[in-house]
């Protein structure tokens, strides 16, 4: 087996792993129910080495997810029509966290640095909503990675190259991302690597590695001269 393939099976786990990790660190620093810009910021000051951990990591995993859907579609070329599909979703989305967590994260940790006053910090916030660029940011991230995890895993499970329940921890993990508080940041975790881990071993055994080269010819007999 190529270090390709490990570093990219090695990326399927580590990207999700970072990406909801760093969305837990988020949930632990941000006021509870609906905060306010304001309140954000005053958290953030209070908490800056925990926000740049979690805007650190959200960025980290985008440069996990790349390789990872690079790998994947190596992996079901041919395959899964479906997880194809599903993987360029998730590989676009990847690449537009990027942005998404540059847009979300500096800004309120500039604000808390600057002392920004709240109602400065509320119209910078109202006006950040009509940014063509950002909405655009925004759009393909929740695609990407709302859309993209379980259309890969369904690709994957018609393929028949996951269990079924990676699927089902697919969804978890999404309905997760989109739902508050720190115990749905918990069980995002632990739904990522149950979705993703799969999929990885699915990578390490998938028939362009050279193992699976070898064993197609073993047990076949040569061609008589």
């Amino acid at each position: 087996m190529t270090h390709t393939h490990r570093i990219r099976a090695a990326c399927l786990v580590i990207g999700p792993l970072l990406f909801t990790v760093g969305d837990l660190l988020r949930r632990l620093v941000e006021p509870s129910g609906a905060p306010s810009a304001a309140s954000i910021t005053e958290a953030v000051g209070q908490h800056r080495p925990a926000w740049f951990a979690a805007a650190a990591l959200s960025v980290a995993a985008a440069f996990c997810f790349v390789p990872a859907m690079a790998g994947v579609l190596d992996a079901v070329r041919g395959r899964s029509r479906v997880a194809t599909v599903g993987a360029l979703l998730v590989g676009v989305g990847a690449m537009a966290s990027v942005g998404h967590a540059v847009a979300f994260y500096s800004p309120y940790a500039l604000f808390a640095e600057a002392h920004t006053p709240a109602g400065q910090i509320a119209a910078i916030d109202n006006a950040s909503e009509s940014s063509p660029l950002l909405l655009i940011l925004i759009g393909l991230f929740m695609v990407g990675m709302i859309v993209g995890p379980v259309v890969l895993l369904v690709g994957l499970r018609r393929a028949r190259l996951v269990p079924l329940w990676s699927v089902v921890a697919a969804i978890v993990f999404v309905v997760c991302g989109g739902t508050g508080g720190i115990l749905a940041g918990l069980v995002g975790v632990v739904a990522a690597l149950a979705a993703f881990g799969p999929a990885a071993r699915m990578m390490l055994a998938s028939p362009g590695t050279p193992e699976h080269a070898e064993a197609d010819h073993v047990g076949v007999p040569s061609s008589a001269a």
